[in-house]
């Protein structure tokens, strides 16, 4: 069905947002277990790197996102904040990147935590890309790409489908492929939080 639903926006691209999740070490439920860690105490940081000039600046695009995107999980409370000092665990973050070179990675992101000025990108007349990555410490653990219709104003509502539609794909619940029982993939370390103990950081070990 998904790729029906691709198949026919892209005979009609006005008006349709796309998001497609992109290679990377967690599974869906790896993903939501992150998220659901740091977003617990309080929400979870949101950055925007190189949003469109006419958007204002880095801070005001963020508040609209994070606005977006929080409530968007299925199945979860979590919010956002462009505020780093309102996160809890501030090493989490979505990085949200306008309109990247094709070749940028979810790594390649996470690895730059860079301002607009050193952030590839490849602005287009006729539509806006929107890539988000979930990281930690210059660790990926999830990426999406979202494509929607060109953007127009930091109030265009097509910016906030297009979050909240990258946010919905990137936690997405999908077991189609998952054993059951079977725990979620973490990265390099899989395990069971509740019986095994839970890597709740990528670069300190696993805690109990």
């Amino acid at each position: 069905m998904r790729r029906i639903a691709f198949g026919l926006c892209l005979l009609a691209l006005a008006g349709c947002v796309t998001a497609q999740n992109t290679i990377q070490p967690t599974d869906s439920e790896g993903r939501r277990a992150y998220l659901r860690y740091a977003g617990a105490d309080s929400p979870v940081y949101l950055r925007a790197a190189n949003p469109p000039a006419e958007f204002g600046d880095h801070d005001a695009v963020a508040a609209v996102m994070a606005d977006a995107a929080s409530g968007a999980v299925f199945a979860m409370p979590t919010t956002f904040t462009p505020d780093i000092g309102a996160a809890a665990h501030p090493n989490f973050r979505i990085v949200a990147l306008f309109d990247p070179v094709e070749s940028l990675s979810t790594q390649a992101l996470c690895d730059s935590e860079a301002t607009a000025a050193d952030v590839p990108a490849a602005h287009y007349a006729d539509r806006t890309n929107l890539f988000l990555a979930f990281c930690t410490q210059g660790e990926a653990l999830a990426g999406t790409k979202v494509s929607g219709p060109k953007l127009t104003s930091l109030s265009d509502p097509e910016l906030r489908t297009m979050t909240r539609t990258g946010i919905r794909e990137m936690f997405a619940i999908d077991d189609r492929e998952r054993g059951r029982g079977e725990p979620p993939i973490l990265g390099t370390f899989s395990g069971n939080p509740e019986t095994f103990g839970f890597r709740l950081n990528p670069l300190q070990g696993v805690v109990n």
